[in-house]
């Protein structure tokens, strides 16, 4: 009896073992929502807003199954999760304000054209990711990284709530409305 539950100890061990080398499984990330993150909700007269998005319910994607005589599933472990990116990558991010931030943008129109961000794309000559700076509008969603900033002051109103939204390439639209900033 002993032999018997050293073998089956060992064997489900070694099927754990064997299975963190399928990291494959655990190519991807994807989640569920996003939240709105304010660096500064006061911004000073000489200061820029900082600002971006986090995102909820993140998991990285993985296959499991089932041990036909166990109850238990087998999952890979130990991988570099995530390392190829997100499952279902962007394809759209859209940042507006419940208020009028000036002439050329009123409520609820986008603002990407002022919003400044970092974003990632390959060398032409190299083909290794570079690090370029510019306006949101200037870049596939997909590209940009989660942190904003908005140098624009607004010339219409001084309190503003702004709305983040993003969609991913399977058709998931997400958003959420940040607190209250105020321009002093």
């Amino acid at each position: 009896m002993k032999k018997k539950i050293m073998i089956a100890f060992f064997s489900l061990n070694l099927m754990g073992f064997v299975s963190c080398f399928n990291c494959d499984q655990y190519r991807y990330y994807d989640y569920t929502g996003i939240e709105v993150k304010i660096h500064n909700p006061i911004v000073a007269l000489s200061d820029s807003l900082g600002f971006g998005y986090t995102y909820e319910g993140m998991r990285y994607t993985a296959d499991t199954f089932t041990l036909k005589h166990f109850a238990n599933n087998a999952y890979a472990f130990d991988c570099d999760k995530g390392y190829d990116g997100a499952k279902y990558p962007l394809q759209r991010i859209s940042v507006t304000s419940n208020k009028d931030f000036d002439e050329a943008h009123p409520a609820g129109t986008e603002l990407n054209d002022l919003i400044s961000v970092t974003a990632h794309t390959k060398s032409t000559g190299t083909g290794e990711y570079i690090y370029v700076k510019g306006y949101l509008s200037e870049f596939q969603p997909s590209d940009v990284y989660h942190y904003m900033y908005l140098k624009a002051r607004p010339q219409v109103n001084k309190t503003h709530r702004f709305t983040i939204e993003v969609e991913k390439s399977n058709g998931k639209v997400y958003h959420d409305t940040s607190e209250e900033i105020i321009w002093d």
